[in-house]
This record gives structure tokens, sequence and C-alpha cells, in this order.
């Protein structure tokens, strides 16, 4: 394997083996942990350039790496040129988690709250603090691969490795959570038990984890490709639940606007 630097090969002069590096931006690290948790079965074929959650001695930023894994969102300016230098040394830049991916909970909270009024509310007017509105990774850079989760699978994290390893790009579904559901044999909690699930328009990749245990699915995943919203939201309302608390719950994790501005000018307010 070999490390590229503006379109040239190089070779890793530190290890025979490619170099990963993981990064955390604004986040709560919950995919830091899974790295981590994992990184026992990735050491035999990678060398970790840096990972300044695990191990005290990192290179760099600005050494250039195969693989650059970035968990959180662009929250803060300080992020944004962290995450600039990133991608200038990344032969692949994946983003990890719904904080990079979608922009999570940190842009959920401030859909209605501007964040310049929020930091004025809680730090004063003269603070130094700076923040930015949260945004996803690839509203900045080149993402080569987008692995949504809150937190991530770690199945899906080890094949994604594997695959990029090999110089590929991997294929990751974003169908919904409810093909997963009929995979596994579970009652449907949306027409069954009349929950509010959000199966329909989730992405899949947990394994139907709370369907599975008889509980809603609230949405943690992101968005699923085309996702049907004018149809779970007219399913929900004849189930007597709320438009807007329900769909809240997907919103909350970083959703685009657009999806639920789609089902206010389409379905009926209750």
């Amino acid at each position: 394997m070999f490390l590229v630097r503006n379109g040239e090969k190089q070779v890793n002069e530190c290890s025979p083996l490619p170099s990963i590096a993981v990064h955390g931006l604004t986040g709560c690290a919950g995919e830091l942990l899974v790295i981590l948790e994992n990184l026992e079965k990735l050491i035999p074929y990678v060398w970790v350039s840096s990972f300044p959650f695990a191990q005290s001695r990192n290179d760099d930023d600005d050494r250039p790496v195969d693989i650059a894994f970035i968990e959180g969102s662009v929250s803060q300016p300080h992020d944004l040129a962290r995450l600039m230098k990133i991608r200038a040394q990344a032969r692949w830049l994946v983003a990890v988690g719904n904080c990079a991916v979608w922009g999570c909970v940190q842009r959920g909270g401030c859909r209605k709250e501007p964040v310049d009024s929020m930091l004025t509310a809680t730090y004063g007017a003269d603070s130094p603090i700076q923040a930015l509105p949260s945004t996803p990774l690839d509203q900045h850079v080149r993402v080569d691969v987008k692995l949504s989760g809150c937190p991530i699978n770690s199945t899906q994290l080890l094949a994604v490795t594997a695959s990029l390893l090999r110089d590929h790009l991997p294929y990751i579904t974003s169908k919904p959570v409810c093909l997963e559901c009929k995979l596994r044999e579970n009652a449907c909690v949306l027409i069954e038990n009349n929950l509010p699930c959000l199966g329909p328009i989730t992405a899949g990749g947990c394994g139907a984890l709370c369907p599975t245990y008889g509980a809603a699915c609230y949405g943690c995943w992101g968005p699923s490709e085309e996702p049907q919203m004018e149809a779970m939201a007219t399913i929900l309302q004849e189930k007597g639940y709320a438009l807007d608390e329900v769909m809240g719950r997907l919103f909350a994790f970083g959703a685009p606007d657009e999806l639920f501005d789609r089902v206010k000018r389409s379905v009926p307010q209750a």
C-alpha cells in the first residue's frame, strides 16, 4: 500500500502497512469508542498514524495517510480548519457516525434557534467563544464514504476498512430498516402494535435493533434512500400521532429540512 500526496504515490517510511488516522470533531465520541473496541482486529493490517482518543503519540494532521476516519460535525471554526487539513492529506476520507454524515443532535438542536443567539444566552454577549451552525462533513469537503449510525455498526466499519485497503469503494445500502425487520422476521411494530415507528423512512444498518425488542425505530441512522415522507406522515396521523412530535425524532438526528418541508406542503396538519 502506498500513501498519496498531491496525486503522487509515496512509500510509507515508518511502516510497510497502510496507515489510518482517526479524528474527532464536535461529537459525543461514540464512534471513536466503536473504532477503539475494534482496533485489535485492525492492528495486524494497518499502522495507526494518529488516534488521539486512544494513544498519546500521534502524527501531525499534515502527514499523509491512506484512510482518515472522522467523527463529529463541523460546529466550530477550528473544526473546519482541521477538516480541510485532514482532507488534503488523506487518500480516503470516511465520515463515521450521524454527526459527520448528517450533523446529528447538534444540528437538530439548532433548527429553531440561531447558534449566535444561543451563544449569547449561554455565555453572554462579550464571550470570546465562537461557533458555527452544525453541518456534516460533505458540505465542506469531498467525502469518499459515509457511514451512518449513532453509533456506527462495527461490522460495517470493518467491511468498509477492508474494502478501502483493497483500493475500492464499498457498497453501503441505504435501504430502510423495514428490510432488516423482514430479514429477521420481526412483527411490524408500526402495523401490529401501532407504535410510531420510523423504520420505513430510516436507513438500515443497525440490524433493526429497536423493533427487534418491540420498540419503535426513532430514526437515529438518518433518512433512507428516497424516503416516502408523505406516506409515513399520513400513516402516523391516521394512528393518532402528532406529526411534529414524531417526525421531530428523525430531525433531531440531523435529517435535512427539505424532507419535513415536503411533508408540510403535501399533508394536511392535524
